[in-house]
């Protein structure tokens, strides 16, 4: 591969493990496409026997990367880039940092799709020029470090489930709260991004409540001590130990992203098991 490894120095690239500008051989040129605006697909209608038409709603179709740059001298490195950069290789995660776009260090996941590389005479004496196109099928720009919360309940009911009812009953002496309230989670980008939520055992029918909005997700199982509840909100799936769990949303859940701004969330389950919670991450977004 390409001697040098990507750091996030500024207008620098990498994809498939290649390199792309300095320190590297390959000499990055100006690459578009990151903050062209994504192709739309629109339900707009003709207005019958009047001027005009109707809009509809618009939705982002794909996004277009244009790659230009040179391989100098260097027949390992040309020999990556040959093989990386081929068309029909599938996805890979393109990582750049370009000062000002998504937060100055930042990824998509794309494929190539039109590769040009002249063989003349600048290309015998050791200076390979390529031209790729790479095709995201998401266009969202994401930023490169993943962000993680820890998502809370609002009222702690002590270290004793609320139910089965045991006598004496563990209550707490003066009121004082045995885990932290829920704290405001800030989200970066400019679009809305979705969300995978970690939940650990023991707990009941865990609910994560959007206390702005009353938007609410509730997994209808029972997690025992130390499984694993994956709910991945951007791919609509619900998994325990790694094996999906078809329809345990209850009716009133809804799939809700992560808007830009302060994001305020609460954590709940019938077991109320005092260390109970949810671990949250997710990548800012950017169009």
């Amino acid at each position: 591969m390409a001697a040098a490894s990507f750091s996030g120095q500024p207008y620098t690239m990498e994809y498939g493990g290649v390199l792309l500008g300095a320190p590297g051989s390959v000499v990055l040129h100006e690459p578009s496409g990151l903050l062209d605006s994504p192709e739309v697909r629109a339900s707009d209608r003709t207005l019958l026997q009047r001027h005009g038409a109707s809009a509809g709603t618009d939705y982002l179709g794909a996004r277009t990367v244009q790659l230009a740059f040179t391989v100098l001298d260097d027949p390992a490195t040309l020999a990556d880039v040959l093989r990386v950069f081929q068309p029909g290789a599938g996805d890979r995660t393109l990582r750049f940092a370009v000062p000002g776009v998504a937060g100055g260090l930042g990824r998509l996941t794309a494929r190539v799709r039109k590769r040009a590389a002249p063989t003349g005479p600048v290309f015998a004496a050791g200076a390979a020029r390529f031209d790729v196109e790479l095709w995201a099928e998401d266009p969202r720009l994401y930023a490169d470090q993943e962000s993680t919360a820890r998502v809370l309940p609002a009222s702690p009911r002590g270290s004793a489930p609320v139910f089965p009812l045991a006598f004496p009953l563990a209550l707490l002496r003066d009121g004082t709260a045995v885990v932290a309230p829920p704290r405001d989670i800030e989200v970066a980008g400019d679009t809305p991004t979705w969300p995978v939520y970690t939940i650990t055992g023991p707990v009941v029918h865990p609910t994560i409540l959007n206390r702005a909005t009353g938007e609410r997700i509730t997994v209808q199982l029972t997690v025992p001590t130390a499984e694993v509840l994956t709910v991945d909100t951007g791919a609509r799936a619900v998994l325990l130990n790694g094996a999906p769990r078809y329809g345990a949303l209850s009716p009133d859940s809804t799939w809700f992203p992560f808007r830009p701004g302060t994001v305020r969330l609460e954590f709940d389950d019938l077991l109320g098991k005092a260390a109970r919670g949810a671990d949250v991450r997710w990548r800012a977004a950017w169009i």
